[in-house]
């Protein structure tokens, strides 16, 4: 499978699109490795990469998030990392795993050195690709899980949070995240825009309010909307788009990430 790494490449597109692409083949192929044997029935997909693998969101990603399915039955992160680095050098990848499951938060960097070499997207053999994937463990209570097949190169089940519970946790990392990611505003344009209406799963949210802040506020349909303005207006927006911008499919949408269209926007929904 390694092979169709070169496909995925279009010589018409930028050095950084084209990683975006050869990075989203590698997500898809671990995808599908974790379907293949099963570990998926334990994971729930969350994050800005479920939201591009199940709803299309316009952006690429990075990491891949997961959370320990309420359901979940023998699960072993050690076990996993094994099978998928076994997965992989079968298909013919050269990959480095460091993990790390000592915390709530399970976590893995996959690294793969002398992909991109090869492809033709970097000039130094050594340079490597990395992923990250974690898994929390101890998820917020409330979250709503469903499943959905992706069908493109390959084809699999995921299971993943239904998009109420997907925006609570956005709603979540927008409030309590200690630093300014772009990602997760520009996110947030897309469910106003997308889903008008939509309304986070506030069971969820507040369970995960209560496990990240320490004076957690209690989030309601009346008031989780003014809370996101009051953090919109404290943003230093050029930072945001910067952080964004190499991941947007379409970078005429950067002109968006500006106070102005969050507080029109959470304003017209009052």
């Amino acid at each position: 499978m390694k092979d169709y790494i070169k496909s995925v490449i279009d010589v018409n597109l930028t050095e950084n699109d084209n990683l975006n692409r050869v990075r989203e083949y590698l997500q898809a192929y671990f995808l599908n490795v974790i379907y293949k044997k099963k570990f998926y029935q334990n994971l729930v997909f969350t994050g800005g990469t479920a939201l591009r693998f199940v709803h299309k969101l316009k952006r690429f990603s990075e990491d891949i998030d997961f959370s320990l399915s309420a359901k979940a039955r023998g699960y072993d992160f050690h076990v996993m990392i094994k099978d998928i680095h076994q997965e992989f050098r079968l298909a013919g990848y050269d990959l480095e795993i460091k993990y790390d499951n000592s915390r709530p938060v399970h976590s893995a960097l996959l690294k793969f050195p002398g992909l991109l070499f090869e492809a033709g997207l970097s000039p130094l053999k050594d340079q490597k690709i990395v992923i990250k994937i974690e898994i929390d463990s101890n998820p917020p209570q409330g979250g709503i899980e469903s499943s959905s097949v992706y069908n493109s190169i390959f084809m699999f089940y995921i299971l993943h949070y239904d998009l109420s519970s997907l925006f609570a946790g956005k709603v979540r990392a927008l409030l309590c995240r200690e630093y300014t990611k772009g990602r997760d505003w520009y996110d947030l344009l897309w469910y106003l825009t997308k889903f008008k209406g939509l309304e986070p799963n506030f069971i969820m949210l507040n369970n995960a309010m209560a496990q990240t802040s320490r004076k957690p506020v209690k989030l309601t349909i009346g008031n989780w909307k003014a809370e996101i303005k009051k953090t919109v207006e404290t943003l230093d927006w050029a930072k945001v788009r910067n952080d964004v911008s190499r991941f947007l499919e379409d970078n005429s949408e950067l002109s968006l990430l500006e106070s102005k269209t969050f507080v029109n926007l959470l304003t017209e929904l009052d």
